[in-house]
């Protein structure tokens, strides 16, 4: 195939970033799909398509950070009056994060997603949870000709009145993960849609057994500095649940946008291999680099770190 030959549209929200990390850093960033997108840039040859609203307060660096990669194209950003999403991420000792989301753009309507029904593979990201309402899926996957990824994220959280995110059972989550191909959510939204812990592999293809029934090919659990696991229908029509470690990282300094990059990573291996157990193996690797750099501008290194 040749050079961005690959056409991937990557559906989702950019944020503005306000990082503090355990060490007492704080970075001012901007994030959301830009991860994504920076993830993709550098491990594959593809034509990328963000589709997103923007608020206008944030339209010159938006444009400047997109048009930093000449891969990408911006038929699917619109810039609009609303403040564009603010998002205050801080991690204590253990990782845990707490989040406060400020501002917000409307939702995407089905029109704009219609232009990427061709694409090879088109990935949800639910950066916020409010990119666009469960009908609008519903549309685009009865059309859509590639592959449907999909990362839960922020459907598994609500926010309260005092912008601050909270986990939540989501409304009709049986629905949304119905609408993908490939859905990926880390082991605490997993706990949180199973009901129960998923720390045995007999939990997790409990589990996984109720997501497949849905319709995706498979689920994909990230688990942080554990790896991730990948469940599938096996021939005989059991379940398998193949674990992952994670490759030991360098020096981690920032779990943010970690799982963003695993995404990345799992569709382009994906559409090259056909294969889960590879597309998985090169997303937990992506994922591994990711935690060892710091805010979207030092993602430009994932390259120089595939190469060692």
């Amino acid at each position: 195939m040749s050079v961005n030959a690959r056409r991937i549209a990557v559906v989702g929200s950019i944020n503005r970033d306000t990082i503090c990390t355990p060490d007492g850093t704080r970075t001012e960033s901007y994030g959301g799909i830009l991860y994504s997108i920076a993830a993709l840039a550098r491990i594959g040859c593809a034509t990328i398509f963000p589709v997103c609203n923007v608020g206008k307060d944030v339209e010159d660096a938006v444009r400047r950070l997109l048009g930093s990669w000449g891969c990408v194209q911006l038929d699917g950003v619109r810039f609009v009056p609303d403040r564009n999403p603010h998002c205050f991420l801080t991690y204590d000792s253990r990782n845990r994060k707490q989040e406060t989301l400020l501002g917000g753009v409307p939702a995407l309507a089905i029109e704009r997603l219609q232009p990427f029904l061709g694409c090879d593979a088109v990935c949800f990201n639910f950066i916020t949870g409010m990119e666009l309402e469960l009908q609008t899926l519903r549309a685009f996957r009865r059309e859509a000709r590639g592959l449907v990824l999909m990362d839960v994220h922020s459907l598994t959280l609500g926010i309260d009145s005092g912008r601050r995110r909270f986990f939540r059972m989501p409304p009709c989550w049986e629905g949304w993960l119905a609408c993908a191909d490939i859905v990926q959510m880390n082991d605490r939204e997993g706990e949180l849609l199973a009901g129960e812990a998923l720390n045995s592999g007999a939990a997790t293809a409990k589990f996984g057994e109720r997501v497949l029934a849905l319709g995706p090919g498979a689920l994909l659990i990230t688990r942080g500095e554990q790896g991730a696991d990948a469940v599938t229908s096996n021939p005989r029509g059991g379940i398998e649940v193949q674990r992952y470690p994670a490759r030991a990282a360098d020096v981690p300094v920032d779990e943010t946008g970690c799982g963003d990059a695993f995404l990345m990573g799992f569709t382009w291996s994906y559409l090259e291999t056909g294969s889960i157990d590879e597309a998985s193996r090169f997303a937990n690797r992506i994922a591994g680099i990711t935690c060892c750099l710091r805010g979207i501008e030092q993602m430009a290194l994932i390259g120089d770190y595939l190469r060692q």
